[in-house]
């Protein structure tokens, strides 16, 4: 009897570290940025809240269809800018780590 106490406190410790592992893994790969942004490969700068951000597929579509109608309105800054897409989050944090210290003009929130 013993033996099968051992075994079934082992086995629900190893259950536990496996899901406290999924949700760490989790809060790696998937997480929002703010409450408008969930983190992932696509960059973009909001230009209205004037900061860069590698947001995920949902971000960056969001972004073109906002920026799509700010131009069929013919407004004269638009609230977004899809920038690109990159391999992975971390290629595009790198990427955004750059332009932010270069000190990049915001030449893409204002039409031509």
């Amino acid at each position: 009897m013993k033996s099968f106490v051992l075994l079934f406190l082992i086995s629900i410790n190893s259950f536990a570290e496996t899901e406290a592992d999924k949700f760490a893994q989790s809060r790696q790969t998937d997480y929002k940025i703010d409450w408008k942004y969930t983190a992932g490969e696509y960059f973009i700068y909001d230009c209205e809240r004037r900061h860069y951000a590698c947001v995920n597929l949902e971000g960056n579509t969001n972004c073109l269809e906002e920026r799509n109608f700010s131009i069929k309105k013919k407004e004269t800054s638009y609230p977004c800018a899809p920038l690109g897409k990159y391999s992975d989050k971390k290629s595009c944090v790198e990427k955004s780590y750059k332009i932010v210290d270069i000190n990049a003009l915001r030449r893409f929130c204002y039409p031509k």
